[in-house]
């Protein structure tokens, strides 16, 4: 079971920022960035990994240590997550999107062959659209392999609690021999600052960097 606790808005250093921005029509605010995935690819294919089950892994690893990322508005308070899982939008047999989800797993020799077996089972053409809006403990992903973006806008429900993540992977393009790979990271501004998306992509990049210690240590 997730466990869960709620912050004491009273001695938060983020009770200003979140009062803030709390009443705000849209308070969300969004940077996309490139990835270099030269080395997280080039280890996939030797191994005969998924890629999209590795990036999205190193995504989660590095959503989870940062605290700000597992935090969600509950009415009028916050609530901190121990972990947090993913729900992905997947590409079905006809070309119509659907939601999958997947589980928390600290280990990728677990998450890989639970992400294969969800993503296969999400294609088939039959899959509902489930929207598993009761459950705040996770971060909401898209996948645009088709476009290598620089901006993403986000379709999203004025006058909610809606404070989930949504991160966006795009399509590779290869620069003076390097894969690139654009990610929009967009947050709630009551709950996180730049600095906090900046931790994601710095940390994002150097697990990246080390596939070795990020898909077997």
């Amino acid at each position: 079971m997730n466990k869960s606790k709620f912050i004491d808005l009273d001695t938060w250093d983020r009770r200003e920022q979140f009062q803030f921005f709390r009443n705000y029509d849209n308070p969300f605010f969004g940077l996309t960035a490139n990835i270099d995935l030269t080395r997280l690819l080039k280890y996939t294919r030797e191994h005969q990994y998924s890629a999209f089950a590795a990036y999205l892994f190193a995504s989660q690893q590095q959503v989870n240590s940062i605290p700000e990322f597992r935090y969600r508005i509950l009415g009028d308070k916050v609530v901190e997550y121990e972990t947090v899982s993913a729900g992905s939008t997947v590409l079905k047999e006809n070309n119509v999107f659907t939601f999958c989800y997947f589980d928390h797993h600290p280990h990728f020799r677990d998450f890989l062959p639970h992400v294969m077996e969800r993503v296969n089972a999400c294609r088939q053409q039959h899959t509902p659209l489930l929207d598993h809006a009761e459950n705040h403990a996770q971060i909401h992903y898209s996948v645009i392999p088709w476009v290598h973006f620089s901006s993403v806008a986000h379709p999203r429900k004025h006058g909610t609690d809606d404070s989930i993540p949504k991160i966006i992977f795009g399509k590779f393009e290869e620069k003076q021999g390097h894969m690139l790979m654009p990610i929009s990271v967009e947050v709630h501004h009551g709950l996180l600052d730049g600095f906090h998306v900046g931790l994601y992509f710095e940390g994002l990049q150097n697990s990246i960097n080390d596939p070795e210690t990020l898909l077997e240590g």
